[in-house]
């Protein structure tokens, strides 16, 4: 589904249509404060504390022997499409649901399309974490990130058709709103070219014909980074067809002026479509169309146009100024998983470990299941510190060397001090005890190693972890020379 990266980033954007128009009757209203008029109803959505949006997918697609899925304007007709009597017809495809979630610190992004499996970003507030998954190829990926710019694609309006009349600048999405207009359209170069029935809405028909833009491709008009390749093969407008070839329609209720279709149109025939329909309002002065769609079209041997590929969009659910569950903005990693971390600055690829829970905090955990050696693991009156450690790792000795260098200190603080060795090595241990008057507990982990480091929190070795006197975590993963701060408090 998403490596098909052609189909993608076409099937994303999405604008064009067929239509009739006639002369308009009556005053004509100005063109430019209908589009000022179109693009203040979209603005409420930068005013919320929190939106969530459920949305039901249905994809229909030319089959595949009469496209290829992802063919662009001007590329090669495929072999045997020239030869059908009449236009390819679409075909049902697959369902799905799109969602989205954002308050004033968190944002949520998820495609999922039935049998073929599911895109999910996430910014939980402190970092980035993407999950995708295919199903035809039964693979799956996991990305960290430090920042969110860039990764949601303008959110809601990436796949949908709304809000769609402007660039958007979002806390999580930074746009140079004032330039990206010029793909878009500032409302003085719109201008009205007549009046139509457009999806049963009485329409003003508005034309932008773009003149001082590098160009465009694919994706949001303003978002010329489909990748080089591509670029080189279906070029910018200007350098592949020329400005003059291609431009917008936008379709505006004459009664609500709020807009109902936009459409790219590229030689005079339709090349993408998006509309929106059926609008409710959700709250004071935030009107949202509950139906929305697009069209992609392409052309065959003759130059016609047709309909390659069709999604119909259906709100099933929307809630506004809502707290929203944590839930919604966690991704599970789980052991085992490949990642794709460039929380450093460099894409690295490795296999997750997760990190154990912290102890801070809370009451020590059983000890009963760690066999000390020499002393006693038995709850002292005062502070109890342990250091888990490996005789065979040269840090984890010399942090015990320095503990038992400590051992009056110790004694004068009532601090019971408990060295716990992770490999069980019975003769091993208990001769480096003896060699080095180990003073103290030393403990060994006869169970299950990585469990027991698990539930105790250990991240590396040596590690330390301090408690109070009722046995409450005060510290841990300290190095030695932070002993004293800490016993302290």
């Amino acid at each position: 589904m998403w490596n098909n990266k052609r189909f993608i980033l076409t099937v994303i954007i999405i604008f064009g249509t067929t239509f009739y128009s006639v002369e308009i009757s009556g005053s004509e209203p100005d063109a430019a404060e209908l589009v000022r008029t179109v693009r203040e109803s979209e603005n409420w959505i930068h005013d919320v504390q929190s939106l969530y949006l459920r949305f039901e997918s249905k994809w229909m697609r030319v089959p595949g022997e009469h496209l290829t899925v992802g063919t662009e304007l001007g590329a090669e007709c495929p072999e045997g499409c020239g030869t059908v009597e009449k236009l390819p017809q679409l075909q049902p495809g697959t369902e799905g649901i799109l969602e989205y979630a954002m308050d004033e610190g968190r944002v949520r992004f998820l495609n999922q399309e039935s049998g073929q499996g599911y895109q999910l970003i996430v910014w939980d507030g402190k970092q980035l974490i993407s999950h995708e998954k295919y199903t035809a190829v039964n693979q799956e990926k996991y990305s960290l990130n430090w920042t969110p710019q860039d990764s949601f694609n303008e959110l809601i309006a990436f796949q949908t058709s709304w809000p769609r009349a402007q660039p958007h600048s979002f806390w999580w999405d930074r746009n140079d709103v004032e330039e990206c207009l010029s793909y878009y359209g500032r409302p003085e170069e719109f201008k009205i070219t007549g009046r139509t029935d457009y999806r049963g809405v009485d329409c003003f028909v508005l034309e932008f014909y773009p003149k001082d833009l590098l160009g465009i491709v694919v994706g949001q008009p303003h978002q010329c980074d489909a990748g080089i390749e591509y670029r080189l093969k279906y070029g910018y407008i200007g350098e592949a067809r020329g400005l003059a070839d291609q431009f917008y329609r936008w379709y505006i209720g004459v009664k609500d002026h709020r807009p109902y279709g936009i459409v790219w149109i590229v030689s005079s025939k339709p090349h993408v479509e998006h509309w929106m329909l059926d609008y409710k309002q959700i709250a004071e002065d935030c009107w949202l169309p509950m139906t929305q769609g697009y069209e992609l079209y392409a052309r065959d041997a003759d130059g016609e146009a047709y309909v390659e590929a069709r999604r119909d969009l259906k709100i099933a659910e929307v809630r506004l100024n809502e707290k929203l569950q944590d839930d919604l903005f966690r991704i599970e990693l789980k052991k085992g998983i490949e990642i794709t971390d460039s929380r450093s600055g460099r894409a690295v690829t490795y296999i997750y470990e997760p990190e154990p829970p912290t102890l801070l905090g809370k009451t020590l955990p059983d000890i009963s299941n760690i066999k000390c050696e020499s002393g006693s693991n038995s709850n002292p009156e005062g502070m109890t510190l342990l250091c888990f450690w490996d005789m065979n790792q040269r840090p984890s000795r010399h942090c015990l060397q320095q503990l038992i260098n400590k051992a009056q200190q110790f004694k004068d603080k009532n601090i019971a001090v408990i060295a716990i060795h992770t490999k069980v090595d019975k003769n091993m241990i208990n001769k480096w005890i003896a060699e080095n008057n180990v003073p103290f507990s030393v403990g060994l982990i006869e169970d299950d190693e990585e469990k027991i480091r698990n539930n105790w929190g250990v991240r590396s070795l040596p590690w330390m972890i301090l408690t109070d006197e009722n046995r409450v975590v005060a510290a841990e993963g300290f190095a030695v020379r932070e002993l004293d701060a800490k016993i302290r408090g």
